[in-house]
């Protein structure tokens, strides 16, 4: 009897796993065929002798989206065609973020495409603080504006703080650097008056590498780092940063406010501190880097134009009061040991992000 239950026991918890890999399967299944069909979302029509498709992705990274408009790399194509020989005008914009970008098209029975990124409204944008439901708003007339298409069609656009730390977007957070910012500005200018309280040599000002030896090129961050400590009261809020590395395919996401915005609550996670120093280390045309190690992120600074020699700085020291130089070589030991033990998950180099058309989201 004792046997029997055994083996009807045994049958019924291989009958579960079954059932339960069977079920995780079947989920898993759905979940590719969705993220498939988003995709590739088509939105069809069109009045006759005109027909349109428009392939839109059911949502966009807002962060992402300056660096569409500045390399003309367009999330949103439209197909177009006729039956007999057509100029259309084609009107795209995103409802309530975007100016509206019109071209006109010549439609022939032979399939064409084109695509269109509109360019955002920039007061608009600075607010996307949050996730917007809007529409890609879509339409096409013919030159006596007689009405062949029009479709708003749903978009999700992600708050401009969401990053999507996933291999192929690794240059994108160089979109959360943003040395043009005003308050970016009024660091630099704070720094430059704490230039002269730093260990010499320090330059005149904070001229970037112009007639400045790498010593006074530290200087120059060593200022940045203090005025960001004193001057604001800068907090190093403690969360981890969610990237495991070129090969990470993972797309955790996570929320990054911009510089302006870190200054204003004067406190900030690792990445975003970090994002704050490269700003105003740009500003003044120094070269940066952000080093990612597990978990966290710190910044790198070439000493010298060439890239040849860099020097770091890890902003969570601002919680113990280190001051801007002392926090130098500790952090340069702590890139070594990491470098040493082949820690170290991505070093990501703004100037390839610029090179690559990832600007300055603001």
């Amino acid at each position: 009897m004792r046997t029997k239950f055994t083996i009807l026991l045994l049958t019924l918890v291989v009958l579960i796993g079954l059932s339960g890999g069977y079920v995780t399967g079947g989920l898993q299944a759905y979940s590719r065929y969705q993220q498939s069909n988003f995709a590739n979302q088509e939105h069809c029509g069109g009045q006759s002798p005109v027909h349109i498709c428009v392939r839109t992705p059911p949502s966009i990274f807002s962060a992402f989206y300056p660096a569409y408009v500045a390399r003309q790399d367009s999330p949103f194509t439209i197909e177009y065609s006729s039956s007999s020989p057509k100029a259309l005008l084609l009107s795209v914009s995103i409802v309530g973020l975007s100016q509206v970008q019109s071209q006109t098209i010549n439609a022939t029975s032979n399939i064409q495409a084109v695509s269109i990124v509109p360019p955002l409204i920039n007061q608009d944008f600075r607010k996307l603080s949050f996730e917007d439901h809007t529409s890609l708003h879509v339409q096409v007339t013919d030159t006596n504006k007689h009405l062949y298409y029009l479709n708003d069609i749903p978009l999700l656009m992600h708050s401009r703080w969401l990053m999507q730390w996933l291999a192929a977007n690794r240059l994108r957070i160089a979109a959360w650097v943003t040395p043009n910012d005003p308050a970016v500005g009024a660091l630099v200018l704070k720094a430059a008056a704490r230039l002269k309280s730093e260990p010499a040599p320090v330059p005149v000002a904070m001229v970037g590498y112009s007639k400045a030896n790498s010593k006074e090129v530290v200087a120059q961050v060593d200022a940045i780092y203090d005025a960001m400590r004193i001057d604001y009261a800068m907090h190093y809020l403690q969360t981890s940063v969610p990237y495991t590395g070129p090969g990470d395919e993972s797309a955790a996401t996570e929320n990054v406010k911009l510089p302006f915005e870190v200054l204003q609550q004067h406190s900030g996670m690792c990445i975003e501190l970090t994002l704050l120093l490269a700003s105003a280390v740009e500003r003044i045309g120094l070269h940066a880097e952000i080093i990612i190690i597990p978990g966290h992120a710190f910044l790198g600074v070439a000493v010298t134009p060439d890239d040849k020699l860099f020097e770091y700085w890890d902003a969570v020291e601002v919680n113990n009061n280190v001051v801007g130089d002392s926090d130098h070589i500790y952090t340069d030991g702590e890139y070594a040991l990491n470098a040493q033990q082949r820690s170290i998950v991505d070093t990501i180099l703004i100037s390839d992000a610029r090179n690559a058309g990832i600007d300055a989201m603001l």
